[in-house]
């Protein structure tokens, strides 16, 4: 086993495509965020696992039980490993054992020519605004640390993310994100302020997104635990046709 850097040109061919967080994935293949790689072959590699910054970890097509154990083992050396565990790795692999098993439910493909966003685009209220985040704004954000946690710092989010907010004069009301540009596809999320939520400002906002989205030429991802049911409400409004559930399996640092 052997650690190598995240940009390897042989890297991006060993993992699916369309594994659940994939854009978190690909932001490190693209180097837009950091992590690191454990490789079965610096030269030529067939088995990887990948582990971002921020945490969350991916396993290779053609990973063994004994390679991802292994890798698992040696992640937990230097903090947390949050291992993405879709439907198609657990029918090959035994799920190693973990603290924590999160269920989780990722949504994904959309029509972009549905009327959908278009009216929600239109429901804009009056007095009502939508403003990108930039850095005075991010500093008035909720979500600021969660941007510097994912991104690894604020600094990488404005240059390697997106967002937006809904405002009523100086006031936000929603913040909306792209926390990770992958290969074709945009991570997206967004949180209303206490007192305004519930009326439906959140699929307004993340409309505009998801416009923004497109102009640079990605499709948005919306992922989210499966309990969290606002979040669910919000993407099933927002139009995605496919909703599937796969897991997060939580590893503790070792001691």
């Amino acid at each position: 086993m052997y650690e190598c850097p995240v940009n390897h040109p042989a890297l991006p061919a060993l993992f699916d495509p369309t594994i659940p967080d994939n854009p978190v994935l690909w932001a490190v293949l693209k180097a837009r965020h950091a992590g690191r790689t454990l490789v079965d072959d610096i030269q030529s590699p067939t088995q990887c696992v990948l582990r971002t910054d921020a945490v969350l970890t991916f396993a290779s097509h053609q990973v063994t039980q004994a390679f991802l154990e292994e890798a698992i083992a040696f992640f937990t050396q230097a903090g947390p490993v949050w291992l993405v565990w879709p439907q198609a790795i657990s029918a090959k692999l035994l799920e190693p054992g973990a603290a924590l098993s999160v269920q989780r439910v990722e949504f994904y493909d959309y029509d972009a020519r549905s009327k959908v966003l278009a009216g929600l685009r239109g429901s804009l209220p009056d007095g009502f605004e939508i403003r990108p985040i930039d850095r005075h704004l991010l500093e008035r954000c909720e979500w600021r640390s969660d941007m510097e946690f994912y991104c690894g710092s604020l600094e990488n989010f404005l240059a390697n993310g997106m967002g937006l907010c809904l405002m009523q004069g100086d006031e936000i009301i929603v913040e909306a994100y792209v926390s990770s540009f992958g290969d074709r596809t945009a991570e997206i999320g967004a949180v209303t302020r206490e007192a305004y939520r519930g009326r439906g400002y959140a699929s307004i906002a993340c409309a505009y997104l998801i416009e923004a989205c497109e102009q640079r030429g990605y499709q948005p991802y919306w992922s989210c635990d499966a309990d969290n049911l606002a979040s669910i409400q919000v993407a099933r409004k927002l139009g995605f046709r496919h909703e599937q559930a796969y897991q997060i399996l939580e590893y503790s640092p070792l001691s």
